[in-house]
């Protein structure tokens, strides 16, 4: 399976409407040579709030690059929340995801699933600068950043 499958897969569930409204995902993600993890990051947060269907309200950031470990907490203007972690510890490349929705939810186990036959960085979407600005803003600072909308 493949990255991009995998976030096929869990759109059509959405679509189907089986799940009703997502109200949480957690997103967890071990790709150890991931050289831009911001970046990186920002797409998944991208592909988050797609599904969420909320604009991005807050989001809170700890850990660094450097000590290989990254998770940023997000609020969306709606109520909606997710996780979303990046680590770059040795070992296997995968990822976690859990979707919650106010009527279901989808999960996917790395396991002994290939989902890195494209690999991750070789992810073809543009980056949203902005949302890489706002994860290294929240990196830096330490505190949440205000994304859009109200606080």
């Amino acid at each position: 399976m493949q990255l991009a499958d995998l976030h096929r897969a869990v759109q059509a569930a959405l679509v189907s409407k089986r799940l009703g409204t997502p109200v949480f995902v957690r997103y967890l993600y071990h790709r150890p040579d991931d050289k831009q993890p911001s970046a990186t990051l920002a797409k998944t947060v991208a592909q988050v709030q797609g599904w969420i269907g909320q604009p991005l309200q807050r989001l809170v950031a700890v850990g660094t690059a450097e000590h290989r470990h990254i998770s940023l907490s997000l609020e969306f203007q709606k109520g909606a929340t997710a996780l979303v972690a990046w680590t770059g510890a040795p070992g296997r490349e995968g990822v976690d995801l859990m979707l919650v929705g106010n009527h279901g939810a989808v999960y996917h186990d790395a396991g002994t699933a290939l989902l890195w036959d494209d690999g991750l960085a070789d992810d073809k979407r543009d980056v949203d600068a902005h949302l890489v600005d706002l994860i290294n803003r929240a990196l830096k600072s330490n505190r949440p950043e205000t994304a859009g909308g109200k606080p």
